[in-house]
């Protein structure tokens, strides 16, 4: 539900739809227009150029025709001509021969050649020999000057007026044909027209089919025309025609159709206008559902995030729970909004909006597990008729009281399980919007958020609690003593204790654990009271194995011996269940003193043990300081560190596995664990010798041997196998500056994917900011971290926050209570930590049946204990991997 950006208001967005539909229907109108002007222009302007090109056609025509005439006419002349007879006929002395003309070119030129004159013509302009029509005519002198003729040169027709009319002759020399004619000096000249007005004219109406083709003496107002010019180019005659216009006949065939087609886009465009007003009309519809699903959008971003605000500003429960079901109501215009838990299988009313008188009532029956399993397979279940809706039968007494009509419910879900449901109820019928079911599941997100919130909240007060402090006995344990030892160790002067109580097993086997935590806790009473006189002015804190702490701040003195003698004497003789159950209990105490005998907690701790071991052997008081004396221990010590050196060099370690296995009982892997082959002692449990190992330094090569063991063990025999192989780090080997360089050659040597090893630490080592660094060095390389006896050290929630590891090993001693009890609510807690936390858990010290079923049940991810396989030697381990595979 977060906002991803500023959007334009819906309102205008609502007014430029309208400005972009007036424009598109103004623009869709201008370019109807526009394509019809195209459309007609085109037309038209094909039309015109048809037209054009006809007329230029028929023009070409005419032109053609005209000057085939004239070249027909030329050729005869040409034939008449130069010819023998005619030249011998034509130029004898005495004068033409008439008889041969009459015969030769009489009747047969206009008969047969259809030759309308012809014209004999003397070199002085004189007309000799006139036939007209095919009749011989005395000849005639004419005024208008004849066409030339040169001999030698090819007759050229033209046109000419004779008489008014308007011919088209040719004039050609007449001379020989051959050589053996010699040419007359001064040629005459042979004449022959034909009459425009007569045939040419009709063979070009028929050529050209031009009914309307005419003659005219002067040029036509309008139409065609071609102008009929003499030899010095003046026009003598036209051609006149009316053109024919196929365009424009081509436009008034067309136009019908065009008509249709007009009016065809008529109705196009009219409806396309209607289509476009709907589509505006239904934009405009969503554009305003739009605006009221962004208000609602708006207004349900507000609400998720004023949620969020009070989530992180960790308010109580029921004000976050109070504000939700206000603002669902609000975001969704619902009658009423009810918050219902799971419990117990049944319903139970945690909080109403509008009926308070709801509160605490429950829901159940067989018929509800209907509607449950609804909301588990569909977190969201949706009526707008919820009293006949058959998935809500076993609600339906309530739905009818209520009066119940439409039901939004959306599950609340918890570490994937149902564990109460979000109810929004109206009493009108009503569909539920999709953004508004979006709106109620991101609410429940919050709410869910919130209650896992709480929960981690509780699981680390109550961790918290628990790690600082002792239910038991009521005093602070070691870790809550953290602080005060650290200060009192600066300081300088203190004094630790070790008060060892001796008797409380016994209370405990013949009286119960009940009575012999009530002694325990009579104890610390007493001695939180004894502790705060002037005298001692100490405090006291709970160590595992019946014993307690005490801090003591300052030097010794005798004083503090008398009150610590007193403070023995006092203890001893208390009856501590009282009268009627008499139970007594004797104590020890062993002290050290800062800084004479140590300058840490843990030295001064172990020095006051071995007081305590020579307090024991006290006759009286039982209270023994740290002597040099007591270096038997350091002895012990000290020969133990010279065994181990030979043991590094000798090769007597050996590696044991301990399998983990899945809660379906898969073999997952197994821990790897360190077995001393001592030559005198027989095999030894790191408990015999790790601790001095660690003080010698020594536990850096023993960590290395373990190291290249197991990654020797994961290249080879495991190396086709998915086994993953846990081992402990060591503090000494994190604090060591070329460990992680070390560990990732080894890791490259052997060619074993980091993922395959998990590395223990124990959760201690988290409050030092040079090993966290060292284990994010570690993770940078691909290996899983685990923490192991998580629980019982110095860690924090914050811490593996910070570190995020992969993986928690859960002590044993929280499931040890399900060796007496059936549950164990310290596991629980932690278990429900993991989980939240989504890390791997695994559960070591398994070793009774009721202790494995509890963590399955408890989703536990991988059990490791006596019950399931002891460690073994690496050859059984490989056997129990084969075994495992066939099957």
């Amino acid at each position: 539900m977060e906002p991803h950006g500023r959007e334009p208001p819906p309102s205008a967005a609502l007014h430029a739809t309208e400005r972009v539909d007036r424009r598109l229907r103004q623009g869709l109108g201008l370019l109807l227009s526009l394509a019809l002007a195209i459309i007609i222009g085109v037309l038209l302007l094909a039309a015109a150029e048809q037209n054009r090109q006809q007329a230029g056609h028929t023009l070409e025509q005419i032109a053609v025709q005209l000057l085939q005439l004239q070249e027909r006419l030329a050729g005869v002349a040409l034939d008449y001509a130069v010819w023998d007879l005619s030249h011998l006929a034509i130029h004898r002395p005495d004068g033409p021969d008439l008889d041969w003309l009459e015969i030769e070119m009489g009747t047969n030129l206009h008969d047969n050649l259809g030759i309308d004159l012809a014209l004999i013509v003397a070199p002085d302009g004189k007309i000799l020999w006139e036939v007209d029509k095919g009749e011989i005519l005395p000849p005639r002198q004419r005024s208008q000057p004849l066409p030339a003729a040169l001999p030698g040169e090819a007759p050229t027709a033209t046109f000419l007026r004779l008489d008014g009319e308007l011919l088209v002759g040719v004039a050609a020399a007449v001379q020989p044909e051959s050589d053996r004619h010699p040419p007359a000096s001064e040629p005459h000249r042979l004449l022959f027209a034909y009459r425009m007005a007569q045939k040419p004219l009709a063979q070009l109406q028929a050529t050209t089919r031009l009914a309307d083709l005419r003659l005219l003496a002067s040029p036509p107002a309008q139409g065609a025309r071609l102008p009929l010019a003499d030899f010095e180019g003046t026009p003598l005659g036209w051609l006149a025609w009316t053109p024919a216009a196929p365009g424009s006949q081509m436009v008034k065939n067309a136009l019908p159709a065009l008509l249709v087609t007009l009016a065809g886009l008529t109705i196009l465009a009219a409806g396309l206008f209607r289509y476009l007003s709907r589509q505006t009309e239904a934009s405009l519809a969503n554009l305003h559902a739009l605006q009221q699903t962004q208000e609602r959008l708006t207004d349900q971003q507000r609400a998720w995030h004023a949620l969020r605000d009070m989530q992180l500003e960790e308010v109580d429960e029921e004000a976050f729970i109070a504000s939700l079901l206000a603002r669902s109501a609000e975001l969704l215009d619902v009658d009423d909004v009810n918050l219902w838990v799971m419990e117990g299988g049944r319903l139970v009313c945690e909080a109403s909006l509008h009926r308070p008188e709801l509160v605490g009532q429950s829901l159940g029956g067989r018929r509800l597990q209907t509607y449950l399993a609804q909301l588990r397979h569909h977190p969201a279940l949706v009526t707008d008729d919820a009293q006949n809706d058959p998935r809500l039968a076993g609600l339906a007494p309530y739905l009818r009281q209520q009066e119940i009509v439409s039901l939004l419910d959306i599950g609340l879900f918890l570490a994937g399980e149902l564990r109460g449901v979000l109810c929004c109820e109206d009493h009108r019928p009503r569909r539920w919007r999709d953004d508004e079911i979006n709106a109620l599941m991101g609410l429940t997100g919050l709410l869910t958020q919130f209650a896992e919130s709480l929960r981690r909240r509780e699981v680390e007060l109550s961790l918290d609690r628990q790690l600082n402090h002792d239910e038991v006995s009521g005093l602070p344990t070691l870790h809550g003593l953290h602080e005060t030892i650290t200060l009192l160790l600066e300081q300088g002067e203190c004094q630790v204790g070790i008060l060892h109580l001796k008797g409380l097993t016994q209370i405990n086997d013949t009286l119960g654990t009940a009575m012999g935590d009530a002694a325990f806790h009579a104890v610390g009473r007493l001695l939180s009271r004894r502790l705060a006189a002037p005298a001692l002015a100490g405090s006291a804190a709970r160590l595992p194995a019946n014993r307690l702490l005490l801090l003591l701040p300052g030097a010794d003195s005798s004083l503090r011996q008398q009150a610590l003698e007193d403070l023995l004497e006092e203890l001893d003789g208390q009856e501590w269940l009282g009268a009627q159950q008499a139970a007594s209990l004797r104590f020890t105490l062993g002290l050290a003193s800062c800084p004479r005998d140590g300058h840490d907690i843990h030295r001064l701790l172990q020095r006051a043990e071995l007081a305590l071991d020579t307090a024991r052997e006290m006759p009286v008081h039982h209270l023994a300081r740290y002597e040099p004396a007591m270096g038997e221990w350091q002895a012990r010590v000290s020969r133990l560190e010279r065994e181990l050196r030979e043991a590094i060099a000798e090769g007597q370690f050996r590696l044991y596995l301990q399998p983990q296995f899945t809660r379906d009982g898969r073999l997952h892997g197994a821990e790897a664990l360190l077995r001393w082959a001592h030559p005198e002692r027989g095999l030894l449990a790191p408990g015999a010798f790790i601790a001095e190992a660690e003080h010698s330094g020594l536990i850096r090569p023993i960590g290395d041997w373990v190291l290249e063991e197991t990654l020797a063990l994961l290249a080879g025999p495991l190396r086709d196998s998915p086994q993953v192989l846990a081992m402990n780090i060591s503090v000494q080997q994190l604090r060591d500056d070329g460990f992680t360089l070390r560990l990732a050659e080894a890791l490259e040597r052997h060619g074993v994917a980091p993922g395959r090893l998990v590395l223990e630490v124990v959760e201690s080592m988290l409050v030092t900011p040079d090993i966290r660094e060292c284990l994010g060095a570690l993770q940078a390389l691909g290996f899983a971290i685990a923490l192991d006896d998580f629980g019982t050290g110095y860690s924090s929630l914050r811490y593996l926050q910070e570190l995020r590891v992969e993986e928690i090993k859960l002590d044993r001693a929280f499931i040890e209570p399900l060796k007496h009890a059936d549950d164990a609510p310290l596991a629980r807690s932690i278990i429900a930590l993991a989980q939240a936390l989504e890390l791997r858990l695994v559960a070591e010290g398994v070793e009774t049946e009721a202790q494995a079923s509890f963590l399955r049940r408890q989703g536990v991810d991988l059990l490791q204990g006596y019950l399931l396989a002891r460690p073994e030697p690496l050859e059984a381990f490989l056997a129990r991997v084969s075994d495992h595979r066939q099957r």
